[in-house]
């Protein structure tokens, strides 16, 4: 018995789906109704291949419409537990890069970010000076023979 976990809907632009699938070892196969990717497992006890698909469909607005419900096995048939684990392992990696949860860090929002805001008291005002007494002049640099920041 097998336990089927709910698989979200995905909806991304193509070149996102193309590239994420085909990094993660997928490649793409023309259908009659559209696109699939398959990636093939193999069981190397009994040395047979069991592909596994998902099928892809180009919306009106551009976009391609995952519906990883319909991912599965090409081929009908027993399964051995090790390749269906291997194929659960592969869709949890897809759903992390194609919904950006996978190696992103949070960035700080533009509002709450210093960058281009004046020193607001004295102790600040001291630590950017610390700060910028170890930065080389233009002139030192040109001293050293290396090319100076055109911004300063």
């Amino acid at each position: 018995m097998t336990r089927k976990r709910t698989l979200p809907t995905i909806m991304k632009p193509f070149s996102q789906v193309h590239r994420t699938l085909t990094t993660l070892g997928f490649s793409q196969v023309s259908l009659r109704e559209g696109t699939a990717y398959e990636i093939k497992f193999r069981d190397y006890a009994s040395l047979k291949e069991y592909p596994y698909r998902m099928y892809t469909y180009t919306q009106e607005n551009g976009q391609t419409l995952i519906d990883l419900r319909e991912a599965g096995f090409a081929v009908p048939g027993d399964v051995p537990m090790s390749v269906e684990m291997a194929a659960e392992q592969v869709m949890s990696e897809v759903v992390q890069y194609l919904e950006g949860t996978a190696g992103r860090s949070r960035l700080t929002p533009i509002d709450r970010a210093l960058n281009g805001m004046m020193a607001t008291n004295e102790e600040e005002v001291k630590r950017l000076g610390k700060s910028m007494a170890r930065v080389q002049t233009n002139a030192k640099l040109l001293q050293a023979g290396l090319i100076p920041d055109p911004i300063q």
